[in-house]
């Protein structure tokens, strides 16, 4: 951990060669989050974190008895706290925005505030959003929810001897051959088109 390391040997040492604690302590507080934010290796952060803690165990040692350090000192290990807690909930917002739209969420964002935040998901040891499926399905089947999801395009249904579907004939078969309705439709629905004419044994 450099950082805490040259704050370290940069502070300042009294005649009697102690260490200057509360300076150190204020150096470190003032450059902690600059390099606590999360941003691409969240794991290696959190490594961090474990590593100032063991530096919080030894400025406890070189404080001894005074009480205003040691009172210092437990402050700064609740900010240790509360920045390890919100690097890890960066880490699975990230993980569960990412799974979510594997999902077919468009608004991961929505979605887990729609939820409760995500506390409301189960993450593996790792950090990593497990059973995301179940989770939004309840979503998924509300009605009110469908514009969150994305929707899969369904196929026309057509008939596939000539004839037509919903009263729509197939305007490349033979006994309703229709070159207008032909145009009409592989502008409004080529896909449609297509499979029409493959029906009737016409390539298009």
């Amino acid at each position: 951990m450099e950082w805490i390391r040259e704050i370290l040997e940069k502070a300042a040492v009294s005649e009697e060669g102690k260490l200057d604690v509360d300076a150190v302590l204020g150096e470190i507080r003032k450059a902690f989050p600059n390099h606590a934010v999360p941003k691409s290796d969240f794991n290696e952060k959190i490594k961090e974190l474990k590593s100032a803690d063991e530096t919080i165990k030894e400025l406890k040692k070189a404080s001894g008895d005074n009480e205003e350090l040691q009172e210092k000192i437990r402050g700064y290990e609740t900010e240790i706290k509360e920045l390890r807690k919100s690097a890890e909930d960066t880490q699975r917002t990230y993980a569960l925005k990412e799974q979510l739209g594997k999902a077919g969420v468009l608004d991961p964002d929505y979605l887990i505030y729609k939820a409760g935040g995500i506390d409301k998901f189960t993450f593996d040891k790792e950090n990593k959003p497990v059973g995301v499926d179940d989770a939004v399905k309840p979503y998924r089947e509300d009605e009110a929810m469908a514009h969150l999801f994305r929707q899969e395009t369904k196929k026309p249904p057509y008939q596939p001897q000539g004839g037509g579907a919903g009263g729509l004939e197939n305007p490349f078969a033979k006994e309703t051959f229709n070159m207008t309705k032909q145009g009409e439709l592989l502008k409004s629905n080529p896909e449609q088109a297509r499979a029409m004419a493959s029906a009737a044994g016409v390539k298009i």
